[in-house]
């Protein structure tokens, strides 16, 4: 499955829930997900509240980053792009997998069903994110999905505009296009399957995959 890390979210999630391992908190605030097996996935583990079971930003306060990096290499950079970005958007769902952050948010957050106008509250999510994103070394691919419900003719045009509304109120909240790609991805892709309400809830989702550029890349690469 392409999407292998939003199931680690879910597996966390009831790991804490549960009081088991599973994950552990960085002493920056990001998370860590043990590279163990992780089972099935229950719809009803998260719903359209996946991000809310991680609560606010913990452990110390994080700045937004800018070019400079002071230590630690590509992964400390990216961590505290996670947990700057947790912090910022306490609703959304923030992995580290590798040297690549995910956050998803619930298309209920962001969008009415069947809308691709942004609602109030998502324009402030979002400006809170572009606030972090817009001086990091970074580059950003906005993914939009659908659940099964309806066509692909209605679901992939849908998907893609309103992955083309988060990159360009990123842009117009000073994160610069070029380093935004939009893709929408209608059903294709669902992080678990379509089979209840609340998984359904769980694919209607907008992502954004969180990379280091080359600049950064070779600014740290005697440090890892």
């Amino acid at each position: 499955m392409d999407f292998k890390w939003l199931a680690k979210v879910v597996a966390c999630a009831v790991a804490v829930a549960s009081l088991t391992t599973g994950c552990a908190t960085n002493p920056d605030g990001s998370y860590e997900y043990k590279r163990t097996a992780i089972g099935g996935v229950g719809g009803a583990a998260l719903g359209a509240g996946v991000g809310a079971l991680f609560g606010g930003g913990k452990g110390a306060a994080i700045g937004g980053l800018t070019g400079a990096v002071v230590g630690g290499g590509v992964g400390n950079y990216m961590d505290r792009q996670a947990a700057a970005l947790k912090k910022n958007m306490p609703e959304a769902a923030v992995v580290r997998d590798g040297d690549k952050v995910y956050v998803a948010l619930p298309s209920g957050i962001l969008f009415d069903t069947g809308k691709d106008v942004l609602k109030p509250d998502a324009k402030d999510s979002l400006a809170k994110a572009a606030a972090t994103l817009k001086n990091s070394e970074t580059n950003i691919v906005i993914q939009g999905h659908t659940d099964s419900t309806g066509s692909d003719a209605v679901n992939q045009p849908l998907s893609q505009r309103r992955a083309n509304h988060v990159r360009d109120f990123l842009a117009a909240n000073g994160v610069p296009s070029s380093r935004m790609t939009a893709v929408g991805y209608g059903s294709s892709r669902p992080a678990v399957p379509n089979d209840t309400a609340e998984n359904r809830a769980l694919n209607r989702r907008v992502q954004m995959e969180i990379s280091p550029n080359a600049k950064i890349k070779a600014q740290t690469s005697g440090e890892n």
